[in-house]
């Protein structure tokens, strides 16, 4: 398979493989790709991350038009044991430079809760950003943060729920942040911008991985 040839700024054309359903919506499907890698860039150029987004971000992209295979292919990609039940909106992975996603229709149907503006744009844009966050972090993965951290990043990365406009109360931002279990996407993404408005995205970063950063929250 070809290597991704840049074809603009930190933007390249992934190779693309597409259940035999999908082949006429593969320029469709090409431009998602490169749009998200855009929206990627255009975030990263706001913070001074732009260098990080220069290498590309993966070899080949996988869209599956059906949710068995995609679960197949997951397991593949990341080895999970085959015992482990994928959730069913579980819609897309970025590993080992290797994208892979349900298409847009599945997508919309398994989760309506992430329909919006440009969704499946966002949703293969949230993967990358999951790789930016370990670039800006030099490949250490386990300074991410907990859970509503490295997704709430993803999803402010990649633009995702930002007319979203229900807010959180304090007693459930801090009942999100304490919490190990998987939450709401769209509240880790409100919980994310209510801290964005106390401290700079870089120091949330740096200190995601620390400690003590929850009481750090607690003090700003």
């Amino acid at each position: 398979m070809k290597k991704p040839l840049m074809i603009e700024e930190c933007v390249y054309k992934i190779p693309l493989i597409l259940s035999k359903s999908l082949e006429t919506q593969r320029s469709e499907l090409e431009q998602a790709l490169i749009s998200s890698q855009r929206r990627i860039r255009d975030f990263a150029k706001q913070y001074g991350w732009k260098h990080l987004t220069k290498e590309s971000f993966a070899d080949r992209a996988e869209i599956y038009d059906n949710k068995v295979e995609f679960d197949q292919a997951l397991i593949r990609l990341t080895r999970t044991a085959p015992s482990v039940e994928i959730p069913k909106t579980y819609s897309a992975v970025l590993e080992k430079r290797v994208i892979i996603s349900v298409s847009p229709e599945l997508y919309a149907q398994n989760y309506p809760e992430g329909i919006e503006d440009k969704y499946f744009e966002k949703l293969i844009a949230h993967e990358i950003a999951h790789s930016l966050h370990i670039r800006i972090l030099d490949g250490n993965e386990d300074a991410m943060g907990p859970i509503w951290f490295f997704e709430g990043f993803a999803i402010y990365a990649a633009g995702q729920f930002e007319n979203y406009s229900f807010e959180l109360g304090p007693k459930e931002i801090w009942e999100i942040v304490r919490s190990n279990e998987r939450r709401s996407y769209k509240k880790y993404g409100a919980v994310f911008r209510y801290f964005l408005k106390k401290a700079s995205i870089k120091d949330l970063i740096e200190k995601a991985g620390t400690a003590d950063f929850l009481e750090w929250l607690q003090q700003i």
